[in-house]
């Protein structure tokens, strides 16, 4: 991590594909063809676009930028290994090992994630925290139930985890829903 102030207050920039939320990968993932500098601030720092262009220049010390040349390098995280344990907020969960022994609203609740990712043709990346938070929120429920609103909630912290641990785990759970097609190259 890097520490970039703007206005008082201090920001930690990601300089490795490891410090990389789920959240900023997805906003990665969804700016691909516009990865300014500018952008690129503003996902990592969370402030919006507009406002952290219309800042005075004086704000920024630009020799971070040269810091976050991991995007430079290609992470496949279909690649990635899943971790014995995973961080999600401030639980650590044992990784699970066998969804079939879960509950049947994550069973139901999977079946509709993937086939209205499929009908809507949404990007796989769309899918990765309500996946992983569908499996792990009961284990943090007050009454260690599934349910729907608190999975929705939970969601938001699956967001802030690391996306080289949530994104195996994603795929794991997603395995035998889905079926990876390998891009069409173009002409």
């Amino acid at each position: 991590m890097i520490e970039l102030q703007i206005n008082e207050i201090k920001y930690n920039l990601p300089t490795q594909w490891d410090e990389l939320t789920v959240e900023q990968f997805i906003a990665l993932s969804e700016n691909a063809t516009d990865l300014s500098a500018a952008r690129l601030l503003s996902i990592f720092t969370g402030l919006s676009y507009d406002t952290l262009v219309n800042l005075p220049i004086e704000h920024f010390n630009m020799t971070v930028l040269p810091e976050i040349d991991f995007l430079n390098k290609q992470w496949k995280p279909f690649d990635e290994k899943r971790k014995k344990t995973i961080t999600i907020g401030k639980y650590e969960f044992d990784a699970i090992k066998d969804p079939s022994r879960e509950r049947l609203g994550q069973k139901l609740y999977m079946q509709q994630l993937v086939n209205n990712a499929i009908q809507n043709n949404e990007p796989h990346y769309n899918l990765i925290c309500p996946v992983v938070a569908c499996y792990y929120a009961p284990y943090v429920h007050p009454e260690k139930k599934w349910e729907e609103r608190h999975v929705a909630e939970f969601t938001e912290l699956v967001k802030k985890a690391k996306v080289i641990e949530i994104y195996p785990e994603a795929n794991f759970f997603l395995t035998g829903y889905m079926v990876y097609l390998p891009k069409k190259a173009t002409s």
